[in-house]
């Protein structure tokens, strides 16, 4: 039986739903008020700590002292309602007898939220977030070590489900089996780490369960 690392937003809940559009103003909203710049220069700071870094967490924490739990906090104060319960997932996530870990680069307090929304709280007990990696987001391979030795895991026994390729790249390089969570992807030779793509998690374990993965 496999394993499952299971990325939080846009993989969870569809990307559709515009969940993480608002985190992304917050974002915004918090480095252009905590920083005393503009929205367009806080986006630009946004966009470019995000790519440098991992996460804009990270590139605040590094070059101007942000307190992480005043940033999660603020960021993470959003509407949940665009998200409904998925009771097909919880059923086939329920029956899954894998591990099953919430691997996010947000807080744990987040996640739950968001899995409670979903009805996932039950299903999916074990959360990996940004504070127990001690604040070394993904795609860094420190943090994938982590959540190993955490979980027991063994690699090639694993299974990383991510809406972000750069994720995924780092997981098929401790050689895990990778899928990717996106609507209308084209895959190329630039993504050949990604395993699979899928529209969705429910399809994903679907998959899973029958052994195409």
């Amino acid at each position: 039986m496999q394993d499952l690392l299971i990325d939080l937003d846009n993989t969870v809940y569809p990307e559709d739903s515009n969940l993480f559009a608002q985190i992304d103003l917050k974002m915004k909203s918090f480095i252009s008020k905590n920083l005393n710049v503009s929205l367009d220069e806080a986006y630009k700071i946004q966009k470019k700590y995000f790519i440098n870094n991992g996460t804009t967490l990270r590139g605040l924490m590094l070059y101007h002292n942000v307190q992480p739990e005043k940033f999660l906090s603020y960021v993470h104060d959003i509407d949940l309602n665009s998200i409904k319960k998925n009771k097909k997932l919880s059923n086939e996530l329920k029956n899954y007898k894998g591990k099953k870990i919430i691997f996010t680069n947000g807080s744990e307090e987040h996640a739950k939220r968001v899995l409670d929304k979903i009805g996932l709280d039950k299903t999916v007990e074990n959360i990996f977030d940004i504070i127990r990696a001690d604040y070394i987001p993904k795609p860094n391979i420190l943090t994938y070590q982590k959540v190993i030795k955490e979980y027991s895991l063994d690699p090639k026994k694993t299974i990383m489900i991510d809406d972000l390729p750069n994720n995924l790249k780092t997981a098929k390089k401790l050689r895990m089996k990778t899928v990717l969570i996106k609507k209308n992807f084209l895959n190329s030779n630039t993504y050949d780490f990604i395993d699979i793509v899928c529209e969705n998690l429910l399809d994903t374990i679907k998959k899973i369960n029958k052994g195409i993965i």
